[in-house]
């Protein structure tokens, strides 16, 4: 049970995720392939899940969260609430990556509660943006155009953005480039783009 409700991996582990495919069974009885599990959509955040379920599939930054120690003991200023967004992705990522789930698919709540708090209610999770008639281009952000042609794709682009900079603040990165600073930049290499075209 302790398990369950937090897992934990060691570095052998993380290392043969890529390499060892294989199928587990919840509790329930379901089956799912760790990593490949659904997110409870609470009620308006399936953009914001979107981006957690594509960047929880980045080896790299996968690796990284997966293994609680590497940001455990980084250090930040009294009264700073943005590392919660590190503990809440990292807690998120084991509870994805977890081969003895409850059930087939996770809640992301206290990872969407530190969203809305970070973010000053920026991105929330019982709204979203305007309708934008648009089709995605880019696998990062595992988002497809309903049948209507209609999507969110502001906020999941925004999000995307906001995300990934609120990540790298929180462990200590600047907008320098440094060598030893990849943590969350380094696998995406360059600036990421998004196209968007109107049909």
């Amino acid at each position: 049970l302790q398990y369950v409700l937090k897992p934990t991996f060691t570095a052998q582990q993380i290392t043969n995720l890529d390499k060892q495919a294989k199928l587990s069974r919840a509790y329930d009885g379901t089956t799912y392939l760790p990593g490949i599990v659904g997110l409870n959509n609470i009620k308006a955040n399936d953009y914001a899940n979107a981006v957690l379920q594509a960047l929880s599939n980045v080896p790299p930054l996968r690796n990284y969260f997966l293994e609680e120690e590497n940001y455990k003991s980084i250090q930040r200023p009294p009264g700073d609430i943005m590392f919660l967004l590190v503990q809440r992705f990292g807690e998120l990522m084991r509870k994805l990556w977890n081969p003895r789930n409850f059930k087939a698919h996770v809640s992301p709540h206290e990872m969407l509660q530190a969203v809305v708090l970070c973010s000053k209610k920026n991105f929330q999770i019982t709204k979203q943006g305007e309708e934008q008639g648009a089709w995605v281009l880019g696998v990062l952000l595992g988002c497809w155009v309903p049948a209507d042609g209609l999507w969110f794709v502001g906020d999941g682009v925004d999000f995307l953005s906001w995300f990934l900079n609120a990540l790298h603040s929180a462990l200590g990165g600047t907008k320098k480039k440094k060598k030893s600073e990849w943590r969350v930049t380094k696998p995406f290499g360059a600036p990421t783009r998004v196209t968007l075209v109107t049909p």
